[in-house]
């Protein structure tokens, strides 16, 4: 994965359903730092690892998901 990269957030707190973000870092602290679009203007948001999923936008090629998992 590299950032910074385009993803899709989806966090209850904010009713955000695939909001399309940059995701620009994941800090120490637990959190995921973006930027993304609000009423027109870019802002950088802060949201908790633990309460928000992301989706990169960006898929992996075949080859890349194409491997065992030791269990």
């Amino acid at each position: 994965m590299e950032i910074p990269s385009k993803v899709s957030v989806f966090n209850t707190t904010l009713e955000f359903k695939g909001k399309p973000a940059l995701l620009v870092a994941i800090n120490d602290q637990g959190f995921y730092e973006t930027v993304l679009e609000v009423q027109g203007r870019n802002h950088t948001v802060l949201f908790p690892v633990a309460e928000t999923v992301l989706i990169f936008n960006e898929a992996l090629p075949a080859a890349a998901s194409d491997f065992e998992i030791e269990r």
